[in-house]
């Protein structure tokens, strides 16, 4: 056999070689022929675009650029591609240097900026840039421009692949329309539904359309459809399938975003124990513990994520807002500094920038209620005909981390048979918080009935994520009765309470009071207030009410309601139901139905029940709106009386 016909024998080898895809055997066969003739330039183009074949693109492109002659323009046009291709993937992944991340994607990009320019590009080339460029833009978080060659090429026809559509899907979640990022997304599973990434981008589409009833079930699907080993032949032992790992942990997620956070702990408590050293999991289980209520926790599981990776962005994101829960205001301010620093152009970064500028901007509230009473009692109702209530108070921004400053007031009064009593003052407050230590001083110029001062001092220690102290001392104490009042009596008061909160789920609020008033007469009060999660689902959750009060008072003939022993016990539903959301704005509605015995000294039981409808409505981050109606049958001096309330209020700030 001559040399031409050895060689043209090998390259044919080669060639099927490669068609199996059996690329280091198709290396070889290239080698050994470069070894015998280093001008062989078949086997030197082959050789290279092999190496393009293999992902090797980097050195691919170096053949390339040393010999250029014997490359067709579309193998020169398709390597070159493929290198700036493989340099964005690249970029995209971990930093070099974390203090610029995106360093390396901004080089990827401006290469293929570059090679854009290059008049003698194929079509298909120039076509293909134009969809790598995709990713590299949305990676970069220039999330229009992504859409706008996306669509661009969208409207010319060119019938793009999975890969193409994916970054498009991303930027259209970034940029608040699920329903583009839907359509984007279902293109590109169509196309690939083996990739697992985009399916869960596409379950995330679904998700910020409230669409839990798709979102849900399909990543359950997911789940189920991957292993969590992968067995392969000749291998000593089989391999944790992470595709599994990431579809089960956004699973869990998802369903802690549908307020059964529980059921996403159950979930998550494996995967932790499978990759313990894994950041990502540490990441979220701490945003899990931040939303079951326990802040202190979630520090800790931050913390553990940055100890295992220093780059973990939800971990540094999260910490902030951890770190402000648990009242360390000037490290939340701080750790929220490194974070813009660190990503200036991040979305995430800047959501969280606005949610920093709430908590230590302006705050106040502002609310009204109007009763009405029908009382069957010859003596009325100790509200009176009808009675009303007007409070706000108003805080200035942040200072030095831990003080601010604010104009409190309140207006209470009531009509009673044949005059109206009413109680109004207005004042400053100055507010202290730091760690876990809340101090509040109120004082007041009193208005009317007559001129005359009061004040108020409230304090608070969050003694763990679980348990708050709260106490308090009021002179001339707004929750006078107005019949008091009426006979020209105040009060004085102090009160100790605590809070229970073992985690989203539930909670008791327990309070004893001590009124003093200026009559003689002292009454005590006590209260426990329980509620407790029955059921979930992402837009309704019930829960069980129960609570408890007593109080005594030590006049038998005060000119006001003032029973020497009563008490009442209560049980009872609350249905929360969330009727629409859209990102920060929402739309919820609640009823509460509540009925127990109430007893009085003197008068025996009986029963009381109550109703209550509240709606509560967000149309953005930082305006709470609150309204509602209520109706009950109370029960003053054996004598029935039927109660309708209306309220209406709006919160500013966080």
């Amino acid at each position: 056999m001559t040399g031409r016909a050895a060689r043209d024998q090998l390259l044919a080898r080669a060639e099927a070689a490669r068609k199996d895809q059996r690329w280091v055997e198709a290396l070889a066969i290239y080698e050994h022929l470069l070894a015998a003739d280093p001008r062989d330039d078949v086997a030197y183009r082959l050789q290279a675009v092999t190496l393009a074949d293999l992902g090797a693109a980097y050195r691919a492109d170096e053949l390339r650029a040393r010999w250029p002659a014997v490359f067709a323009d579309y193998q020169r046009d398709r390597i070159e591609g493929d290198r700036i291709a493989r340099a964005i993937g690249w970029g995209m992944a971990y930093p070099e240097n974390p203090d610029d991340p995106n360093a390396e994607l901004r080089r990827a990009y401006d290469a293929l900026l570059e090679l854009q320019t290059h008049p003698e590009r194929t079509n298909w080339e120039k076509t293909r840039l134009r969809m790598d460029s995709l990713m590299a833009t949305n990676a970069l978080g220039l999330y229009q421009q992504t859409i706008d060659e996306y669509e661009a090429l969208r409207r010319e026809g060119v019938d793009l692949p999975a890969y193409a559509h994916g970054p498009a899907g991303d930027s259209y979640l970034a940029l608040h329309r699920p329903e583009d990022a839907q359509l984007a997304l279902e293109r590109a599973v169509a196309l690939d539904p083996a990739d697992v990434d985009t399916k869960i981008l596409l379950a995330y589409a679904y998700l910020e359309q409230e669409r839990f009833d798709r979102a849900l079930p399909m990543m359950r699907a997911l789940v189920e459809s991957q292993p969590a080993w992968i067995e392969r032949a000749g291998a000593e032992a089989d391999q944790a399938n992470w595709r599994r790992y990431r579809a089960e942990m956004t699973y869990a997620q998802m369903i802690s975003f549908g307020d059964d956070n529980a059921r996403a702990q159950r979930i998550l408590e494996p995967l932790l124990r499978t990759g313990p050293n894994r950041s990502s999991t540490q990441a979220a289980m701490g945003a899990l513990m931040y939303r079951r209520g326990h802040p202190t926790a979630a520090l800790e599981r931050y913390d553990m994520a940055l100890t295992l990776d220093p780059r973990n962005r939800d971990a540094e994101m999260g910490r902030v807002s951890a770190l402000f829960e648990t009242g360390r205001a000037d490290e939340a301010l701080e750790a929220n500094r490194q974070v813009q620093l660190r990503y200036p152009r991040n979305l995430h970064a800047q959501r969280l920038q606005k949610e920093v500028d709430l908590r230590t901007g302006p705050m106040g509230r502002i609310g009204w209620v109007k009763g009405r009473n029908d009382a069957e009692s010859p003596t009325g109702s100790p509200f009176g005909i009808e009675d009303h209530r007007f409070g706000f108070e108003t805080w200035t921004p942040l200072i030095a981390t831990r003080w601010r400053l604010g104009i409190v007031g309140d207006t209470v009064d009531a009509h009673f048979r044949p005059d109206t009593v009413r109680y109004r003052r207005i004042g400053g407050a100055v507010d202290y918080r730091y760690h876990r230590l809340g101090l509040r001083l109120s004082g007041y110029e009193v208005q009317e009935p007559d001129l005359d001062g009061a004040w108020t001092i409230d304090a608070s220690w969050m003694l763990n994520d679980s348990w708050t102290l709260r106490g308090s001392v009021a002179d001339n104490d707004v929750d006078t009765s107005l019949q008091a009042r009426r006979a020209g009596y105040k009060a004085d008061s102090v009160s100790i309470g605590a809070s229970w909160r073992p985690s989203d789920l539930g909670a008791v609020d327990m309070r004893v009071k001590h009124l003093r008033y200026s009559d003689g007469n002292e009454r005590d009060q006590a209260s426990v207030f329980g509620r407790w999660r029955l059921f979930t689902s992402p837009h309704l959750m019930v829960e069980g009410l129960g609570s408890g009060w007593w109080s005594r008072g030590t006049h038998d003939d005060a000119p006001y309601f003032n029973p020497g022993h009563d008490a009442m016990v209560t049980a009872g539903l609350r249905f929360n139901h969330m009727i629409w959301r859209r990102y920060d704005a929402y739309l919820r509605q609640r009823l509460d139905l509540e009925v127990g015995p109430y007893w009085q000294e003197g008068y025996g039981t009986n029963w009381v029940p109550s109703v209550a409808y509240r709606q509560e409505w967000r149309p953005a981050a930082g305006h709470t709106f609150e309204y509602g109606v209520s109706w009950s049958k109370p029960v003053y001096d054996g004598g029935r009386e039927r109660r309708i309330a209306f309220d209406v209020a709006y919160r500013w700030g966080f």
